[in-house]
């Protein structure tokens, strides 16, 4: 968002869709609209993303290599990242080479 510091936020703009990161830094701001429309994306919307942490993480240089993880893979069978559920980092080079 483009706005001054200190500025009150303009929202919500009609038509217009929010990032989750504009919606964040509107809840940091003490926004209660930006509230409920989190709260809302973690209720109804979270679920689609939610992984099978079935697969373990494959990245020794992770701290948490070894650890319950879902793997998400390109069209083409490339790894192209390690999701830990709370947070998700790239694959690594030699395991996205691989597949």
């Amino acid at each position: 968002m483009n706005r001054l510091p200190g500025a009150p936020a303009r929202h919500p703009e009609s038509g217009r869709k929010y990032e989750r990161a504009e919606l964040e830094e509107l809840a940091a701001q003490g926004d209660p609209w930006a509230h409920a429309k989190l709260d809302d994306w973690d209720l109804y919307d979270a679920a689609d993303y939610v992984g099978s942490l079935r697969d373990r993480c494959p990245d020794a240089s992770c701290e948490l290599y070894g650890e319950r993880v879902t793997l998400c893979y390109a069209d083409d069978g490339t790894l192209l990242e390690v999701d830990h559920g709370g947070w998700s980092h790239y694959a690594p080079q030699e395991e996205a080479k691989a597949s």
